[in-house]
C-alpha cells in the first residue's frame, strides 16, 4: 500500500513539473498570441470594407488599424488593389516573423517549416506572373515574405536578367538548398527547371508537374516534422494533414471538370494527407465533377461539413463554380484551426492555429480587393469570407 503511494506520489510530481515545464516555455509566446487574436478583422469590419466603392477607401479604413505601419513607402506606379496586396502581405509576414522569434526553440523549427508553404507561394507568384507577362511591380505585390527565402533573395530572384541567375538565387536559398535535394526533384533535370524560369508558358504540362513538385514536398516535409514533435504537435499534424487532403480534392474536381483522365489526375496529388491512395483513385474515376464531389463528402466527419459540403454541390449545379467546395474546405480549416487555438494551451499548437486564422484574415482582405476590381457585387464576394 506504501508502495503504491509513493509511485502515485511520484506520478503526481512528474505531472506537476511537466505543467511547470510547459507553462516556462510557452507562457510568453501563447499570451502573446492570445492577445494578438484580439486584433484579427472582424466580421463587422471586413462588412465594413465590403460597402466602401474603390479599394482606395480601402486603404484608408485598414490605415485606422492594425494596417496603420503597412502602407508605407508603397511603390508609386503600384495600383490602389495592388496596394492593398502588398499591405496585408507585409502585415502577414511581419507577424509570423514576430511568432517565430517568441516561439520557443523547441518548436521553432515546427514554425519555420509551417511557413515554408510561404516559399512555396512565392516561387508559384513569381513563375505565374512571367507566363502571365506581369511587370516586376505587379509580381512583387502577390509575395509574402513570410518564409525562409529573405525579401532580399526575392528582389534578386524578381531581378534576375536571365533563367541562369534566377535559378541560382533559388538554389543558394535555405529553402531551394533542401528542395532541388528532396526526392520530389529526383526526375526533374536542371535543365528543364531553367527553362521553366525562362518561359513559363512553353510547357504547360512541365510547369504543372514542377508546381506539384513543390507541394508534395511541402506537405511531405511539414507533416513528418509536426509527427515528430511533441504530443501536442498532432494537432499541427492533423491540421496539415487536412489541407493536403483538401488540396487533393480540389485538384480532382478541377482535372476532372477539364476532361483530364484517372492516372494524371493522380499525378498530381500530394502526399501528407489522411485519404488513403486508392480512395482517391476511386474518387478520381468518378464520371463526371457531380460524382466525385459525391464520393468526397464523406471526408467530412461532422454534421456541419457535411451539411456545408452538400450545399456547395446544390450551388455548382447551378452556377458551374468550384469555387463553392474551396470555400467549405477553407472554413473548415479555419474551425480546426480556432480549435487548435482554443484547445492548445501552452504548446505549440496555439502558436501554429493562430498563423493559419492570420492566414484566413489575410485572405479575407485579398477577396476584398480583388472582387472591388472585378466589378463583384458585395454579396457575392461576402459568400467567399472565412469567419469562425
Amino acid at each position: 500500500m506504501q508502495k503504491m503511494k509513493t509511485t502515485g506520489a511520484k506520478e503526481g510530481s512528474m505531472a506537476d513539473c511537466l505543467i511547470l515545464s510547459k507553462t516556462l516555455k510557452y507562457g510568453y509566446s501563447n499570451a502573446r498570441v492570445r492577445a494578438m487574436r484580439t486584433h484579427l478583422l472582424t466580421r463587422r469590419q471586413a462588412d465594413d470594407l465590403l460597402r466602401v466603392n474603390t479599394n482606395a477607401a480601402v486603404i484608408e479604413y485598414l490605415s485606422r488599424t492594425a494596417y496603420r505601419n503597412d502602407f508605407s513607402g508603397m511603390p508609386h506606379t503600384a495600383t490602389d488593389e495592388e496596394r492593398v496586396e502588398l499591405g496585408v502581405s507585409r502585415n502577414f509576414a511581419r507577424t509570423a516573423q514576430k511568432l517565430l522569434k517568441i516561439t520557443p526553440s523547441a518548436g521553432r523549427g515546427m514554425v519555420a517549416a509551417f511557413l515554408n508553404r510561404y516559399d512555396i507561394h512565392n516561387i508559384k507568384a513569381m513563375l505565374l506572373s512571367k507566363k502571365l507577362g506581369r511587370t516586376k511591380e505587379e509580381a512583387q505585390a502577390l509575395l509574402v515574405p513570410a518564409g525562409s527565402i529573405t525579401q532580399k533573395e526575392l528582389s534578386a530572384m524578381l531581378s534576375a536578367k536571365n533563367a541562369d541567375d534566377t535559378y541560382a538565387v533559388l538554389r543558394g536559398t535555405a529553402f531551394g538548398e533542401k528542395f532541388f535535394a528532396s526526392a520530389s526533384m529526383r526526375n526533374i533535370p536542371r535543365d528543364q527547371i531553367k527553362a521553366l524560369f525562362q518561359n513559363p508558358g512553353s510547357d504547360t504540362a512541365k510547369l504543372d508537374m514542377f508546381m506539384s513538385a513543390l507541394d508534395f514536398y511541402y506537405y511531405e516535409m511539414a507533416s513528418n516534422l509536426a509527427v515528430g514533435g511533441e504530443k501536442e504537435a498532432q494537432a499541427i499534424a492533423a491540421l496539415l494533414s487536412f489541407e493536403a487532403d483538401a488540396k487533393n480534392i480540389m485538384t480532382i474536381l478541377r482535372l476532372k471538370r477539364g476532361g483530364a483522365d484517372r492516372k494524371t489526375i493522380m499525378a498530381h496529388m500530394v502526399g501528407g494527407g489522411r485519404i488513403m491512395r486508392t480512395r482517391l483513385e476511386k474518387i478520381a474515376a468518378g464520371k463526371d465533377v457531380h460524382e466525385s464531389a459525391r464520393l468526397s463528402s464523406a471526408f467530412f466527419m461532422s454534421k456541419t461539413g457535411r451539411d456545408d459540403f452538400a450545399a456547395a454541390e446544390q450551388m455548382y449545379m447551378k452556377d458551374g463554380q468550384l469555387s463553392h467546395f474551396e470555400v467549405v474546405f477553407e472554413r473548415s480549416i479555419a474551425r480546426r484551426s480556432l480549435h487548435a487555438l482554443k484547445r492548445s494551451i501552452m504548446s505549440i499548437g496555439a502558436i501554429v492555429g493562430f498563423l493559419f486564422l492570420k492566414e484566413e484574415e489575410m485572405h479575407n482582405i485579398q477577396k476584398i480587393v480583388r472582387g472591388k476590381a472585378l466589378g463583384l457585387p458585395p454579396e457575392k464576394v461576402s459568400q467567399m469570407l472565412i469567419f469562425v
